[in-house]
């Protein structure tokens, strides 16, 4: 007993110690651990457990604002490192400040002031720095065009032709080229670059823009005139403020010898006075022009041809002002020599010396000049005839480089120098195309008297043809004195003699714009072979030859269609009819050969007369052969002259009038250009 006394005493007295060590234990560390609640009573609902004491933290920061949407051209960020805690005590006043990777979580980040990579320089604008060059070449005006001794050539009489080229730089560099060299006038297009205009009226250049309206008759003018008073209003509203800007052409080229034109110029001459502007027209008509009181100014067309001499035909006949809008001398590319040889850059050269010198020279001064032109220029429409030949014109090559004729141009126009030495050359060979012409009529001619002297029957027939009518329609008739090898030699030679009267004609007309604006529309390739066709006298005839040939053939075989199946002629027969029915070919042949004998503007005036009396004879050629025709084969005088003579002419006739009907103001243009240019 007393053992388990002891026992159960020490007991205690260990647990009360473990009691004590555990109240002290708690009494050390108490804010953290909250004291244990009291014990709950029976049958009673729990009381709510107190809250725990609020822990001593920092006061919260604001959210942070929501950071700046990325810039589609800014690289994306790099990817935030996570941030540290927060501190309990601030970082000392000169501690370095942390980067901003190493914020507080919850501080407001810094705006993002990183800037963007930097972007390549873009190119400056070439235009820009050609007007920067214009700028600083029309600040100094002593150096932009020296002068010489001399007097210069008055700002209108300095004037160039020029076709803008597509870039804007190269237009500029160009005006600049040219102010360099004493322009002061420039006949261009239609300027739709507002930068160009300025430039012009920096370097004081006159702007002469000619309206798109080119080689019109006078009716079509009229048709054109609602277009081209739209392009006048549009481009009198680019030029506003612009004094370089104040001329406009009307038309180029087109049909002034028509009064039919005067409308149309005077609706838009006073369309641009409205404006303060003038206008003007380009014409190849300087005798018979029709409307030059419509316009403040007429220009002439002197290409290839002596300005003094253009000048006196137009003040011969009008009282109004006229300058020369064209003045230039063909360069036939390849070619070489001196003055001497037409083609040659020194000829060019040479001429437009005289030309030039020989302007100055008059009392009256033209009221304009303009050199045609500054650079050389391809053209889908050729309508000038030296322009089918395939020359050019420039002062300056396609490639840029320049011919002798820009010092003569720049020696007149500043002053410095009038007289210029060129190579003579040993000049060219004498042209003989027009002795081809004449040999061959001489040949044609000789055939004929061959064959009336060696060939009885030719002769034979040939007098009764001229002498005894009746007994040469009797000869055929019954089958007398016919030899068709002879007859188709005869037919051999006045089918040469038509072809030589087409030849010699289209040769005359070809010396005029006529044939080259009625083949405008074709292409390049084309109007050269023509021009090339027109070259060759000879082969030309031939072609004439083969056409003639075949309306012979056709008049046969009419013939023989006109008899019927019971009174049928026999070849020879209707050979014979058609064939010497024809012999007012062979008197029109030696017009031909005098025409083509002729000077230049002469034979072109006489080469209409020419060809209208070939249609006449032809007309009567033919009523004689089914006159003749209606004795032989005793086909009824009505059929034979009403249905024989009317169907061919008849067809012939519908084609002229639906020309006349569908194409007659083009018809009249063209002859015009052949009989007033």
């Amino acid at each position: 007993m007393s053992v388990l006394r002891v026992l159960c005493r020490c007991c205690l007295l260990a647990g009360a110690l473990l009691v004590c060590d555990a109240g002290a234990l708690r009494a050390q560390d108490t804010t953290d651990v909250p004291p244990p609640p009291p014990p709950l009573p029976e049958e009673a609902e729990p009381a709510p457990m107190p809250e725990p004491e609020p822990r001593e933290t920092p006061p919260e920061r604001p959210p942070p604002p929501p950071a700046p949407r990325p810039q589609p051209e800014r690289p994306p960020r790099p990817q935030e490192t996570p941030q540290a805690p927060p501190r309990t005590q601030p970082p000392p006043a000169s501690a370095t400040p942390a980067p901003q990777q190493e914020q507080a979580v919850g501080a407001p980040s810094p705006p993002d002031t990183a800037a963007p990579p930097p972007q390549p320089a873009a190119p400056p604008d070439p235009a820009l720095a050609a007007f920067a060059r214009i700028r600083a070449a029309a600040a100094d005006t002593a150096g932009l065009a020296p002068r010489g001794p001399l007097p210069p050539m008055a700002p209108a009489l300095a004037g160039v032709v020029w076709s803008q080229p597509a870039d804007r730089a190269a237009a500029l560099d160009a005006l600049l080229a040219m102010r360099r060299v004493g322009v002061r006038a420039v006949r261009t297009g239609l300027v739709a670059d507002t930068l160009l205009l300025a430039a012009a009226d920096l370097l004081g250049v006159a702007l002469y823009q000619d309206l798109p309206v080119a080689n019109l008759p006078a009716p079509v003018l009229l048709d054109t005139l609602a277009f081209a008073e739209r392009r006048l209003r549009a481009a009198l509203a680019l030029a506003e403020g612009h004094p370089s800007a104040r001329h406009f052409g009307l038309a180029l080229y087109s049909d002034t010898s028509d009064p039919r034109s005067r409308p149309y110029f005077e609706r838009l001459t006073a369309l641009a006075h409205e404006a303060g502007a003038r206008t003007y027209y380009l014409t190849r008509f300087p005798h018979h022009d029709r409307a030059a009181r419509t316009v403040d100014l007429v220009l002439l067309d002197a290409r290839d041809a002596d300005p003094t001499e253009v000048l006196a035909r137009w003040r011969a006949r009008h009282e109004e002002p006229a300058g020369i809008g064209a003045f230039g001398v063909a360069v036939r590319p390849g070619s070489a020599g001196g003055w001497r040889t037409p083609g040659t850059p020194a000829a060019q050269a040479r001429a437009l010396e005289n030309g030039l010198g020989a302007l100055l020279a008059l009392d009256v001064p033209p009221e304009a000049l303009f050199v045609y032109r500054w650079r050389d220029a391809g053209g889908a429409v050729r309508d000038q005839r030296a322009e089918v030949q395939g020359v050019v014109y420039g002062l300056v090559g396609a490639d840029g480089a320049p011919r002798p004729a820009l010092d003569v141009v720049r020696g007149f126009f500043t002053g410095t120098q009038r007289v210029f030495a060129f190579d003579a050359g040993a000049g060219p060979p004498e042209a003989r195309t027009a002795a081809a012409l004449v040999l061959l009529g001489w040949v044609i001619l000789l055939g004929l008297g061959l064959l009336y002297w060696l060939a009885p029957r030719f002769g034979l027939l040939g007098s009764r043809y001229f002498g005894r009518h009746d007994l040469y329609r009797e000869s055929i008739q019954r089958g007398y004195d016919l030899n068709a090898g002879l007859n188709s030699l005869l037919a051999a030679f006045v089918a040469l003699a038509a072809g030589l009267v087409w030849a010699s004609v289209l040769r005359a007309l070809a010396r005029t714009d006529a044939l080259a604006t009625a083949t405008s529309a074709w292409s390049p390739a084309g109007q050269a072979r023509l021009d090339a066709l027109l070259g060759l006298p000879l082969v030309l005839v031939l072609l004439g030859a083969l056409v003639y040939g075949l309306w012979i053939l056709f008049n046969m075989i009419w013939l023989y269609a006109l008899t019927g199946r019971r009174r049928r002629i026999r070849p020879p027969q209707a050979l014979t009819l058609a064939v010497w029915s024809r012999w007012s070919v062979a008197a029109l042949m030696v017009g031909a050969m005098i025409l083509a004998t002729l000077p230049a503007r002469t034979a072109t005036r006489l080469a209409p007369v020419l060809l209208g009396a070939w249609l006449v004879a032809e007309v009567v050629a033919t009523g004689r052969m089914l006159y003749d025709f209606a004795h032989v084969s005793r086909v009824p005088m009505q059929r034979a002259v009403l249905v024989g003579f009317w169907a061919p002419v008849g067809a012939l006739a519908v084609v002229v009038l639906g020309a006349l009907l569908f194409a007659r103001a083009e018809l009249g243009f063209l002859w015009h250009l052949a009989t007033r240019s």
